[in-house]
């Protein structure tokens, strides 16, 4: 993990350090003459909640968040979108860009940014802004005999008009194949298109026996991307699923998981109700054998006095290629390995007595550890698909957070 760590966080610095320098022949050009720019058009009107603008870079994305009021027009609101990027220091470029200059700018619905090389795209929690919705699971493998990755990933029942995955795919495409170096890092990122709109980014970063997801986009209706949404209850506010920030995390040195500064946050109000988030790792190799890893905290919940549970579980998909139902999520219907009850592909489990104190603590199917029910997950012949979920329960839990996943090949990685 080391190397590969460090191998990551060299490739970061090289791209960031490309980046600071075409933003200081940008700057340099701006005291000359007018400096290239782009636009980005925002449509609708404020349902209220919170929009976001991001940078598309699958690691270390710059991102900044506003507020926004019920009815609040796009032009008002990106006004405050384009004062809060002026005050950030995350995004590319190195710096703030206080005064406002004057190529920073909105008109009407249109806010005009310095091109700096990259593209721009908007997600948060405001459906009169943000209504168009990612892709799921994006999963990626390297073919070491082809030096080729291969992307697959879940399109949602809404319908795209086309796929971006740098170029443009057919609407109902779910695979992308693409030469990549070994020595080098792979990242493939995809997006879907209706009309002028992109849904929020969904990304993973591909190593030769392995991948990970080391994004920093901001979240879409509260969930990281590529993870969905789940809950036994009807009760639509039974569960909740929300972005939080780390304090502290140096925006400016990203590119580990240790570094990542936002994570997946699950709060569960209700006795009896179970829920969370799952996502499922597509594409893989039948027979072979994998690891998963995960960093889970359970935050402030050593202060809560009710009967609460967080649990992680990894199994294999059934052999129709259908991930897990609702039901097998729950622990209520077994997995299709045969196993049944709550700890039915447990890797991690947590209550009251047992915690994380409110650290980040790494998780591992091939570690022991406070509920490890499972070994690594080996595949069937049959299979070539896994599916990966956190199970939250307790009345009026405080929340309970995850901020990285990791799958290795173990079969590819002994070859």
């Amino acid at each position: 993990m080391k190397n590969i760590n460090q191998k990551i966080t060299l490739d970061f610095v090289l791209l960031r350090l490309v980046f600071f320098l075409m933003f200081a022949a940008f700057s340099f050009t701006a005291c000359a003459t007018e400096i290239s720019t782009t636009d980005i058009t925002l449509n609708g009107t404020a349902q209220g909640g919170v929009l976001s603008l991001s940078e598309i870079l699958p690691i270390g994305a710059g991102f900044v968040s506003v507020v926004t009021t019920q009815g609040e027009s796009a032009e008002v609101v990106l006004n405050r979108l384009a004062d809060e990027v002026c005050r950030s220091s995350s995004f590319n470029w190195h710096r703030p860009l206080q005064p406002r200059p004057q190529y920073v700018k909105v008109t009407g619905n249109m806010l005009t940014l310095p091109l700096t090389g990259l593209r721009y795209c908007y997600s948060g929690t405001d459906k009169g802004f943000v209504n168009l919705k990612p892709v799921l699971s994006v999963s990626g493998s390297y073919d070491a005999g082809k030096h080729e990755v291969s992307l697959s990933w879940i399109n949602p029942p809404e319908e795209y008009d086309a796929i971006d995955v740098g170029e443009t795919l057919p609407q109902n495409a779910t695979n992308y194949v693409f030469a990549c170096d070994p020595n080098r890092m792979c990242c493939g990122l995809v997006r879907g298109k209706k009309g002028n709109a992109f849904s929020p980014p969904a990304s993973i970063i591909i190593h030769t026996d392995s991948q990970e997801e080391l994004d920093t986009f901001p979240f879409y209706m509260g969930l990281a991307p590529n993870w969905s949404f789940w809950s036994d209850s009807t009760n639509a506010v039974a569960v909740k699923c929300e972005q939080g920030i780390k304090p502290g995390v140096d925006m400016a040195v990203r590119g580990d998981p240790w570094d990542k500064p936002l994570y997946q946050i699950i709060k569960t109000s209700q006795t009896e109700v179970q829920g969370g988030v799952w996502r499922r790792f597509l594409g893989l190799k039948p027979g072979h054998t994998y690891k998963v890893e995960v960093r889970l905290n359970t935050l402030q919940m050593d202060a809560c006095t009710n009967t609460w549970a967080f649990s992680f579980h990894a199994a294999c998909d059934n052999p129709d290629g259908k991930g897990l139902t609702v039901a097998q999520l729950a622990g209520r219907v077994a997995l299709p390995d045969g196993s049944k009850g709550p700890e039915a592909g447990q890797v991690a489990l947590y209550g009251p007595g047992v915690t994380t104190h409110g650290k980040w603590v790494k998780r591992s199917t091939d570690q022991p550890g406070p509920g490890l029910e499972i070994e690594n997950v080996t595949l069937p012949k049959d299979v070539n698909s896994i599916t990966v979920w956190l199970r939250h329960s307790g009345a009026n839990s405080t929340g309970v957070g995850m901020d990285w996943i990791k799958l290795t090949d173990l079969t590819a990685k002994l070859n």
